[in-house]
């Protein structure tokens, strides 16, 4: 008789919703977790009895939800957080009220969670990306795209072949694992392409409500080469830890198993972006998750390394001046990552390449 699995979702969100719908496909019972204070799509599906979902996922199936912690520690040992990067802090005072030792909680995408965490757990483990593009349609899901490849990278050294095994089990893609959380972070790309679209739209954005294609619109020529300097650094912090580095769009080939030449290419002929309408405002988590989490993070980590991040730095005082809101100060940097008193050299040798050969 086949085992069934349980896996505990946190976070009640299209990224969620899709990871749960594709597990419990393939046979692993799910219970998802909303936030009391974040209710509005748990509340639409509710309403209508089921999920359903269309696009690179279809069907339909009526989902366990709940808003008590409890539950969610109780039902799994592994808790996979599907929320945005800007609330898994709010999620890990929830967490910290239990014993985890025996959990391994899997931050999708996680943008350094691990290292924010500092928290008693059996095994922390991030990706850079989630693996769907997806969005809500009123009370439906809606998945654009569903990703060849994610890469992911256990907070410990090793953890170890059962880990490895249970991560392929459940994310229905190619893993690739890398030597460590910094370089996975590195690999979230979306901190390339989602804050300069946003801000080098931003009067289109408030001006039309978002009614326009963000890639295929609004990554012109000159939005492009502004994110070329991003990528640039980006690359550079990688390679002083000593990691081999791709470009932005090499990444997002590997991940979409596509074959785009640059930028422009993939704007304009990618089917999980060219079809994703702009947000309705600059409140949206391509600025709120990607320059608080992602930016700041390689801000910091490149001036550590004695990196010239001033394209980062452009970009997140044109923030900061736009909405008002003080990233450099809530952001990751080395003292949300409790990493501002490790020298340069302690830097590169904690978080460059394992020698060990992960698994894929």
């Amino acid at each position: 008789m086949k085992m069934q699995h349980r896996v505990s979702l946190v976070g009640a969100g299209p990224a969620g919703f899709a990871l749960a719908i594709d597990l419990e496909k393939r046979g692993t019972n799910v219970l998802v977790y909303s936030h009391p204070s974040h209710l509005r799509h748990v509340n639409d599906v509710q309403d209508k009895g089921l999920l359903t979902v269309r696009g690179k996922l279809e069907g339909s199936t009526v989902l366990r939800i709940t808003s008590n912690m409890r539950d969610v520690i109780g039902f799994s040992n592994l808790i996979i957080l599907t929320v945005p990067s800007t609330g898994q802090e709010t999620v890990l005072q929830e967490l910290k009220k239990f014993s985890l030792h025996q959990h391994t909680i899997v931050a999708v995408p996680g943008n350094l969670f691990g290292l924010v965490a500092e928290m008693e757990v059996g095994c922390i483990v991030e990706t850079n990306l989630s693996p769907y593009s997806c969005r809500m349609d009123e009370e439906r899901l809606v998945v654009l795209g569903k990703k060849h490849l994610v890469f992911i990278a256990a907070l410990q050294k090793d953890p170890g072949l059962e880990i490895q095994e249970t991560m392929k089990r459940i994310f229905p893609l190619e893993l690739k694992w890398c030597s460590n959380v910094v370089e996975v972070c590195l690999l979230n790309v979306n901190g390339v392409f989602h804050p300069l679209m946003m801000l080098m739209n931003a009067g289109r954005i408030e001006n039309t409500d978002g009614n326009f294609l963000l890639y295929r619109d609004g990554l012109t020529r000159s939005v492009a080469n502004a994110m070329l300097a991003v990528d640039r650094v980006r690359m550079e912090v990688g390679e002083a830890f000593g990691f081999r580095m791709k470009s932005a769009v090499e990444i997002s080939n590997e991940c979409y198993d596509q074959s785009f030449t640059d930028l422009i290419d993939l704007a304009q002929n990618s089917g999980p972006h060219n079809k994703l309408k702009a947000p309705s405002d600059l409140e949206n988590r391509n600025i709120s998750e990607d320059v608080s989490d992602l930016l700041i993070s390689w801000h910091s980590l490149a001036e550590k390394l004695g990196i010239d991040a001033s394209p980062i730095r452009a970009i997140v005082v044109l923030v900061e001046m736009a909405t008002g809101v003080n990233y450099f100060k809530i952001g990751r940097d080395l003292y949300k990552l409790h990493l501002q008193d490790v020298s340069r050299n302690e830097l590169i040798q904690r978080f460059g390449p394992s020698t060990r050969q992960n698994g894929h």
